[in-house]
């Protein structure tokens, strides 16, 4: 059956196309020029759709930071595309963003087993193996000393 309403369809994916989050392959990756200004953008088409994901500057630079500058070697990566408010000309609408998921090996892990994030974003190394404090062993030496009070060790003679 020839339907007029499947040449109605844009060949690029929109924000209304987009419920949630969704996770594709890449399949390919080429230069198109879109819009009315005839504009050279990259496109990001995928295995599971037809329609192809026009990369503007921010979604470029997450791509192009996770997969590199080589557009080649991005076949076969998984991305999430999503939907997030935009400002779009001083006007806040839908816009579609991606991002890149979590391994699966850090998802499945056990969670004394994921990687702890440092201060810079990289991960921290996994602690070592639970020991006891220092404190916490008793020290034969010291072990009929009494404990000093309060008193005694906040006395500290700071010479000004």
């Amino acid at each position: 059956m020839l339907l007029a309403s499947d040449y109605d369809k844009s060949m690029y994916l929109k924000s209304e196309d987009i419920k949630g989050e969704k996770k594709f392959r890449i399949k390919d990756v080429t230069e198109e020029e879109v819009g009315e200004k005839k504009e050279k953008k990259l496109v990001v088409w995928v295995t599971s759709d037809q329609r192809g994901l026009i990369l503007n500057k921010t979604n470029n630079r997450v791509l192009r930071g996770a997969f590199g500058d080589d557009t080649a070697l991005w076949s076969g990566k998984i991305i999430v595309i999503f939907v997030m408010m935009v400002d779009n000309r001083g006007k806040m609408t839908p816009g579609l963003r991606v991002r890149i998921p979590p391994p699966k090996s850090v998802a499945t892990a056990e969670p004394s087993q994921q990687p702890v994030k440092s201060g810079n974003g990289a991960a921290a190394p996994l602690p070592a193996a639970a020991a006891p404090p220092a404190a916490a062993v008793p020290d034969p030496e010291l072990a009929d000393d009494p404990k000093p009070s309060i008193r005694e060790e906040m006395d500290d003679e700071i010479p000004w």
